[in-house]
Parts: structure tokens; C-alpha cells; sequence
């Protein structure tokens, strides 16, 4: 039996990519003989004491509150953060067995080091993004000239930060290709060291429906039937390109009024409404909604669109792939390994001298238009990139190939609780 325990933080990304992927990778391995699954949720701000509750069979959540303390990132406090942390999970270690430690964010470093003292069981990073995607906004020119073995910066320490985690790792999985060419040219990553695993999602839940209750869902939702729905789904962000597709559409509603933009998300949306200029009723904001809902908008919607300054293997896109939803998307790295020419309409990022990434307005009012006007390539898109999703991207096939790989790392290792009893106390 493998044991794995998954370590989930209270960062922003875990109520989007990161908290969808646990939950599939966790469902999907389920569907596995011989695993039991621990989610450790770290800091947490919903209980005030440790607690562990036992779910579903062979799963287990394990809540550990935020510290009293707010210095978080005072490196003594989150040394002594991290070691309780490890001391309370102790108490419930499996003494024989195949133990896999799985880390999902630069803040589970202080854990990961703690885990690496105190047992002998294999720790995996998964790469969900890049910092320095997040800090120069994609702009890669702007890691020229950084120093992260000896920082001088907060930027540089972060980065040196995300580094170390790598290094420290026994294995990584990279949700692209191209980020492992990253970590092995920047960060000197042994590529022998780094396995690409796509996300993967459970589509059994995104079934078709007949177009009479299509239009009684859009009545529902407050929706016409000649409405041209377009799609937008993800955090409201800069780095989604939302400004950008604000004004593409306004200049797109000027050659077609039927369109309607809805987007679904939290964020900044008075940069949004700045941007607005005559199209006011066409744009609809509900916010962060429940997951029942969000597939209400995925049945509905004509267009989706993902046209980011900077992604990897969003699940935004997975999601609207297994809706037939056709896609714009921008062509970038990441993006332009989910999806092919066939499969979606690509508009190309704009590099300036200094390398920052923008999209030309007329060319993404063109693509909106493209798409609204004209059904058959809509369907036939949408068809293509469906039937790539169900070939390359559920969640069975992440979840045959992360069990593939734990039974790799666990093969002839042998294992050892190295956790002396002192330092439970």
C-alpha cells in the first residue's frame, strides 16, 4: 500500500489550478488498488485547533491551523511552523510501508526541508507555475543579470527559494514541456530528475445537452437565445490578458451587438470597468460561483477564451475542451501544448524590445468575430480539441501515470522511519 500525503497551503491558487488538480489527482488515484491518500492542508484560517478527518474510503484530511503568529516570513518562525507541522503528522506515519511526500507550492519549502531530516520517504514538487513568470509578468528577458546563489533581493530570494525546492526534491513533475527545459537550463536540474505529467480531468460530469434545454439554461441565466456568449473563466488578472479581451470586445460589439462576454472569476474588476466604454450591458460579472454553476455557464457558452500573457496547463482550457466550447487561445508556451491549429483559433503575442508581451486588439477582435460568425467552425474546432482532450488529458491517464511513478521511486528503496522519538516530544 502507498501512502501519500499531499500537502495543500492556503495560497490563492489552491481555489483555482492547484485546488482543481488535488481534487482530480486525488479522485483519479482513488480509482487505484494500494493507495491511501492523506491531504495535509497547512495554515489554514477555517479551524483553530489540529484536526484529522477520514472521508471517503483510503482518504484522510489532516487540518493544521495558521500560527498565532503573523511574521510569516520571519525564516525562524516558519522553521518552527514547519517542524510542528511534521511532529503532529509523526503521530499517524505509517512505521512500515511506502510513504511519498507531495509538495504543490514554493511555501511548503520549510515542510519539504523538515521532511527530508526527519523521514527517508521519497518528496515530489509538481510545478504548477513559475515565479518569475508571476513577478516580470512572462517578460523572461528580465532574469538577465539576477544573482539567486547569493540574493541581495527580495525577488532573488524568492526565486533562489523556488530553486532550493527543486533541488531538495527526490523527483519533480512538471505539468509541461516547457517548463522542464526551464528548470534544467536555469535552475541546473538533472532532467533525468524531472517527468512531465499533464493535468488531467475527470469529464464524466461534463455531459452534452439537448439545444432546447441549452436555451431554457440561458433563459435561466439571463440570457437570449441569439446571444453570442463568450467565455471567460479563470482569475481576473493581468496575466490572463483580461485587459486586452475588454478591448477586443467592445470593438467587436461594434460589428456584431449580439455578443455577450461573461466573466467568471475574482479579481480586479474596477481595471475592467475602466476599460469599458459603451458596452456595459453586454458584460457579465458573477464572480467566483460554485462549481454546479460555472458548468451551467460551460453548456452555454458559444466561445471560450484563454488568450493568457503567461500559463502552463490551465484547467480553465481542460474544462472547456471537454465542454466543446471552441477555444481562442493565445500561442504561447504552455497554451501551444494542449491545444493545435486545428483545435482552436491561436492569436500571437506581441513581444516588445524589452520583452514584455501584449496582444494586438484588432487581431483578437478578429478571431471573436471569426468565431461568432461562423457556426461550422465553431463545431468543428470544438470536435478536434474534444477529441484531443479525452486521448491525452483525464484524469485516468494522470493518475495511471503519477502511480507509474511512485512505484519507480519507491522500487528497491528501502524504507526507513528515521524520526527519533526525541523529537516528537
Amino acid at each position: 500500500m502507498i501512502s501519500l500525503f499531499i500537502f495543500k497551503s492556503n495560497s490563492r491558487g489552491m481555489q483555482y489550478g492547484i485546488g482543481t488538480y488535488i481534487r482530480e489527482l486525488t479522485r483519479s488515484l482513488l480509482a487505484i488498488p494500494g493507495i491511501k491518500i492523506c491531504i495535509v492542508s497547512y495554515k489554514s484560517f477555517d479551524c483553530k485547533e489540529f484536526s484529522k478527518s477520514t472521508g471517503a474510503d483510503r482518504i484522510t484530511e489532516v487540518t493544521i491551523p495558521s500560527p498565532i503568529f503573523q511574521s510569516a516570513q520571519n525564516n525562524y518562525f516558519e522553521k518552527k511552523y514547519a517542524s510542528a507541522v511534521v511532529r503532529l503528522l509523526s503521530d499517524f506515519m505509517p512505521k512500515n510501508g511506502n510513504v511519498i511526500f507531495q509538495i504543490n507550492y514554493i511555501d511548503d519549502l520549510p515542510i519539504a526541508v523538515r521532511l527530508k531530516e526527519c523521514f527517508n520517504f521519497p518528496v515530489i514538487s509538481i510545478v504548477h507555475f513559475a515565479q518569475w513568470q508571476q513577478i516580470f509578468e512572462g517578460n523572461r528577458k528580465k532574469l538577465a543579470g539576477l544573482n539567486i546563489d547569493k540574493p541581495s533581493n527580495n525577488i532573488e530570494f524568492t526565486l533562489s527559494q523556488e530553486r532550493d525546492i527543486y533541488r531538495l526534491s527526490d523527483h519533480i513533475v512538471s505539468v509541461t514541456d516547457y517548463m522542464k527545459e526551464f528548470l534544467v537550463n536555469e535552475y541546473a536540474i538533472d532532467p533525468e530528475k524531472i517527468t512531465v505529467i499533464h493535468n488531467g480531468l475527470d469529464y464524466s460530469e461534463y455531459k452534452s445537452i439537448s439545444k432546447e434545454k441549452k436555451n431554457e439554461l440561458r433563459k435561466k441565466l439571463g440570457f437570449q437565445r441569439d446571444d453570442i456568449i463568450i467565455l471567460f473563466s479563470g482569475r481576473i488578472d493581468p496575466c490572463k490578458g483580461i485587459i486586452f479581451l475588454i478591448e477586443a470586445f467592445e470593438q467587436a460589439c461594434k460589428q456584431n451587438p449580439d455578443l455577450r462576454l461573461v466573466l467568471l472569476g475574482q479579481g480586479n474588476i474596477q481595471d475592467c470597468q475602466k476599460k469599458l466604454q459603451s458596452s456595459f450591458g453586454k458584460v457579465t460579472y458573477p464572480g467566483f460561483l460554485p462549481k454546479e454553476i460555472v458548468i451551467s455557464f460551460y453548456k452555454i457558452a458559444d466561445i471560450g477564451i484563454a488568450h493568457s500573457v503567461y500559463d502552463h496547463c490551465p484547467y480553465t482550457v481542460l474544462e472547456m475542451m471537454a465542454n466543446r466550447i471552441p477555444l481562442i487561445v493565445s500561442r504561447i508556451n504552455g497554451l501551444d501544448e494542449l491545444l493545435s491549429d486545428d483545435q482552436c483559433l491561436f492569436v500571437d503575442p506581441v513581444l516588445s524590445k524589452e520583452g514584455d508581451i501584449t496582444f494586438n486588439i484588432e487581431e483578437l477582435s478578429d478571431a471573436i468575430l471569426t468565431l461568432a460568425g461562423n457556426n461550422n467552425l465553431r463545431n468543428e474546432l470544438a470536435n478536434n480539441a474534444h477529441k484531443s482532450f479525452t486521448e491525452k488529458f483525464s484524469a485516468n491517464r494522470m493518475a495511471e501515470e503519477m502511480n507509474n511513478l511512485f512505484l519507480s521511486l519507491l522500487k528497491g528503496k528501502e524504507i526507513a522511519l528515521e524520526y527519533e522519538k526525541s523529537e516528537r516530544r
